[in-house]
């Protein structure tokens, strides 16, 4: 055994230290490429270059390792570099402007002409065209004086600002190659637009408007492209508009955008130019799900998108000149009507007056895009060739100078009058809290809106509320907030102003509360169809009530009908989707509950309403005389088909229900219960599910609030088969087939429920 261990340690011993390897079978082969550094010197062509990177950090790693692509100017494109700027000689070149030229010349990782058109961690060929360089903005020093019409410019301490510039954002390189075009359907055509004086031809390849003469050119460490002139860092879309040769041609344009923007301190942090502890400022603008003014941020060297859509897409954006913009305001426009001049527009007007500027991609305000090109919220833009009189495509995206200013639907339709007059302030903002301010821009359905001005907010019917009263005391713009007094609350505490004037941090619940008052009498001044007033017909508004039009120019809500008033129209203004009708008061929604509607109405209904008592189904409100009723929700609307006294008489003679008065006497429980159940079931029946007038409009089948059997834990509604003329209603049972018609008083508003008058009950 030991002689058999010896051999097999001999063996392993030789096998180790006797097979040495060959040096000169592993040696590295004198034909391989060298890292990025040694092969730019082996071209020979890229003198220049090679002494910028040896001015900076960036030399020794494209000679060492790592992985980069570098897009490197030529001695040529150097040398018209120099004669272009007034270099006589490359010493006399800054020593920033040189960083700045490197920086943007490498972007990590090795890209080759197919892997570029890819996302960084997707393989789908053609969808890139963009890479983020190594250059970023310095800080830089900002005047706040020169900027007294951004959002709270009056907040900010004196003096000078350091503003963190770059956001914190690279700039990218842009490059063009057939795979990419192909992909986004850009023509070749396109790229000659937006590059003046150059031209693109299937198989080049393009670095903004630089042509590559040497495409995929293999080293160690990377890639190289060759470059026929020297790229240097783009302005983003903003910078660009003070581009020293449009002079002030575009300054209304900037102002406006400033308008949208506010300094906001990052607090006492390293400023990394200098490394001094300071405070820094980020310029932000109201972009975005909150603040969505502007549809992005002209500042932002990033695309927004959920992922990186930086390298794959860029914004597009129409700039009118200072020329075009003065024109259109002085000519016969609607903004003109009631703005002498841009900085007196609100931030919403100005916001829907600029949104069709912007372009959520660079290519739809190219000349293949001429006469589809779809702005930002998908509205049409009229955006034609003559009107272009500057280009230039930017670090984030195409800028195209226009001699004309392109307006969309915001102000023409129904929402106009309420966008541009202040005095409609409390209602445009009561549409826009509720989120309808679109759909009523919408040109598939005509509107009417009965205009209600800030100052006729006074002594109102708070809707949700028996007893309360509210008016608008006053309206804080800055701070955007209304304050409203409450009166006839029964708790007297909440008899005061809303929120509380005398605190610097308005209650969150005091605001909701406002606001939804101010919602709800709102939303009963809009019909969701064209009003006739010169017949006499009744309109349901979104609130769920109804209004009635008639004599030509008259309104009135069902709490104008109880005290015999209307509103008249004191002005009306056709817009492209309904009718703008100034009033001259508040369109008053009911004041009472059914109960208190069918007490005021007692002659013809007090058997109804005794039912309805003895029935157990009316709840007190407290401070008030009116009931509600128990089975109604009322987040919804219905129709009470309510049985004259006559009627009611008929029921109890037929045996249907007892006579109400007698219950209490009846002795024994179970028949007590029994009753007490039929006139439940009584009650219900004559509530419909749905609110209708006798507009001769709202037909169909419906169901009542009574039910006699359950199926799958379902209630089984009986079901009316509805009859609607502007005079009466009919309603058929569809299992038992009788019916019954209105007649005497038809039309009576209570708050969430139409009473019609029958002379019959339901069966």
């Amino acid at each position: 055994m030991k002689h058999r261990y010896g051999i097999i340690i001999l063996l392993i011993f030789v096998s180790i230290f006797s097979c040495k390897p060959d040096p000169l079978e592993y040696a590295r082969p004198e034909n391989l490429a060298g890292t990025i550094s040694t092969q730019l010197e082996s071209m020979g062509t890229f003198n220049y270059y090679l002494q910028s990177l040896g001015q900076t950090q960036y030399f020794e790693p494209l000679a060492k390792g790592g992985s980069w692509t570098v897009f490197a100017p030529t001695d040529e494109a150097f040398e018209k570099f120099m004669a272009d700027n007034g270099y006589t000689t490359f010493e006399s070149i800054p020593e920033q402007r040189i960083l700045d030229l490197v920086q943007n010349s490498i972007i990590t990782d090795a890209w080759n002409t197919t892997t570029l058109t890819y996302f960084k961690s997707r393989f789908y060929l053609g969808q890139s065209f963009r890479r983020r360089t190594q250059f970023q903005e310095p800080n830089r020093e900002v005047n706040p004086d020169t900027l007294q019409h951004i959002i709270d410019w009056n907040k900010l301490e004196p003096g000078n600002k350091i503003v963190l510039y770059s956001n914190g954002r690279l700039k990218t390189v842009n490059y063009f190659l057939d795979s990419y075009m192909d992909t986004w359907g850009v023509q070749n055509e396109d790229y000659d637009f937006m590059f003046p004086g150059e031209t693109f031809s299937d198989g080049d390849m393009k670095v903004f408007g630089t042509n590559v003469s040497q495409q995929n050119v293999i080293a160690e460490n990377g890639i190289i492209y060759a470059l026929d002139e020297v790229i240097e860092p783009r302005r983003n879309l903003y910078e660009n508009l003070t581009l020293p040769e449009y002079g002030d041609k575009y300054s209304m344009f900037r102002k406006m955008m400033e308008r949208f923007s506010y300094l906001h301190s990052l607090g006492d942090i390293e400023n990394p130019d200098t490394g001094d502890i300071e405070e820094v400022f980020q310029w932000r603008f109201t972009t975005g799900i909150e603040n969505d003014n502007l549809p992005f941020n002209l500042f932002d060297e990033n695309y927004a998108t959920n992922i990186d859509g930086t390298l794959a897409q860029a914004w597009g954006l129409l700039v009118p000149t200072n020329e075009a913009l003065l024109n259109y305001l002085d000519g016969n426009s609607i903004l003109g009507q009631y703005y002498d001049s841009y900085d007196d527009m609100p931030l919403d007007v100005l916001g829907k007056f600029i949104k069709p500027n912007f372009f959520r991609d660079y290519y739809n305000i190219v000349p293949s895009s001429f006469g589809q090109s779809y702005d930002y919220g998908l509205g049409f833009v009229d955006y034609k060739p003559e009107d272009v009189v500057d280009k230039r495509f930017c670090s984030n995206g195409l800028f195209v100078g226009v001699n004309t200013v392109y307006t969309n639907d915001s102000f023409g339709t129904i929402m106009g009058p309420l966008l541009l007059d202040p005095n409609y302030y409390v209602m445009l903002k009561s549409i826009q809290d509720l989120g309808i301010d679109t759909a009523l821009q919408s040109k598939g359905v005509r509107f009417t809106i009965l205009g209600v001005r800030n100052d006729q907010f006074i002594d109102v019917a708070d809707p949700n509320s028996a007893t309360r009263r509210i008016t608008v005391v006053d309206i804080d713009l800055d701070e955007d907030i209304i304050y409203m007094a409450v009166t006839g609350d029964p708790i007297e505490a909440n008899n005061r102003i809303y929120p509380d004037p005398n605190t610097t941090s308005p209650s969150s619940a005091d605001v909701t509360y406002v606001s939804n008052t101010l919602n709800a009498i709102v939303l009963n001044q809009i019909i969701d169809e064209e009003v006739d007033f010169n017949g006499s017909n009744f309109y349901q508004t979104r609130s769920g009530e109804y209004v009635e039009a008639f004599n030509g120019n008259s309104a009135a809500g069902g709490g104008d009908i109880e005290v015999g008033q209307s509103a008249q129209i004191e002005k009306s203004q056709e817009t492209t989707n309904g009718y703008f009708y100034e009033m001259s008061s508040i369109i008053n929604p009911p004041s009472y509950f059914t109960y208190g509607t069918l007490v005021e109405n007692a002659a013809s209904y007090s058997s109804f309403i005794e039912v309805l008592e003895t029935a157990g189904v009316l709840i007190d409100i407290v401070g008030s005389t009116d009931k509600l009723i128990s089975f109604l929700n009322l987040q919804r609307t219905f129709s009470l088909f309510a049985p004259n006294n006559s009627a009611v008489a008929k029921a109890i003679s037929d045996g249907v229900i007892v006579e109400p008065s007698t219950v209490e006497g009846i002795v024994d429980e179970v028949e007590k219960a029994t009753a007490i159940n039929d006139l439940l079931n009584f009650s219900k029946k004559h509530f419909i599910q749905q609110a209708m007038s006798t507009d001769g409009k709202t037909s169909g089948t419906f169901s009542s609030m009574y039910y006699s059997k359950i199926v799958d834990f379902a209630p089984v509604y009986d079901q009316f088969i509805t009859v609607n003329t502007t005079s009466s209603i009919q309603l058929t049972n569809e299992e038992t087939g009788a019916s019954v018609t209105t007649s005497g008083v038809t039309n009576l508003l209570s708050k969430r429920v139409v009473i019609h008058e029958i002379d019959n009950y339901i069966k």
